[in-house]
């Protein structure tokens, strides 16, 4: 599926419900990735198994792990982004879970998040940001959607329903898929991608 999506040298983020299937995106991705990958991990579920399930001739040592259990972590390590050489792509997954916390705490964290994207744009390599959603009358967003619109170049969208159907949306497709050991793998033949009700809004 990877071949089917556009991975700009900019921001994609990749948004959808609980067990739509983000984790396993990043992980297929840096699975596929033979340069260097920084993976900020802030949900503890990077697993070099899984790795080494997608691909087994992956070089382990070109991955760069990095455990955020904060936000003024995730804030250092992506500030700290500017200083590593020869990176090829990186991921963060989930970019917001802590602005989610820091929300629920009524903090506003909206100057430092948009910093955080500016030094990820100002890369000019492939990011790869995972969010969380919230959801109202069927319809869910990206956390932190006002921000979006200025930093993510291409978006992929992950759906799930009640019973277990999965559906990728991005800017110009619609694909249905199953995960396997390889990751997202296409269910069926692709379809023109039609507004979806949560980009409608």
């Amino acid at each position: 599926m990877l071949s089917e999506l556009n991975f700009p040298n900019n921001i994609t983020l990749v948004y959808g419900p609980s067990a739509s299937g983000k984790t396993t995106l990043c992980l297929q991705k840096t699975a596929a990735n033979p340069g260097k990958t920084i993976f900020i991990d802030t949900e503890n579920t990077f697993t070099t198994d899984r790795l080494l399930e997608m691909n087994p001739n992956i070089n382990l040592d070109n991955i760069i792990l990095i455990k955020a259990t904060s936000y003024s972590e995730q804030y250092k390590a992506v500030k700290n982004l500017q200083k590593t050489k020869n990176i090829s792509l990186i991921v963060i997954d989930s970019f917001t879970k802590y602005y989610r916390k820091k929300v629920q705490e009524k903090l506003n964290v909206t100057p430092p998040t948009i910093k955080q994207l500016q030094f990820l744009r100002d890369l000019k390599i492939p990011v790869l940001l995972t969010s969380q959603v919230y959801c109202k009358d069927n319809l869910c967003k990206p956390l932190a959607n006002h921000l979006w619109g200025n930093f993510s170049k291409y978006t992929i969208e992950l759906q799930k329903d009640h019973f277990d159907k999965r559906t990728l949306f991005t800017n110009n497709l619609k694909v249905n898929f199953v995960i396997t050991g390889q990751g997202l793998t296409t269910q069926q033949t692709n379809q023109p991608h039609s507004q979806t009700k949560s980009e409608a809004l």
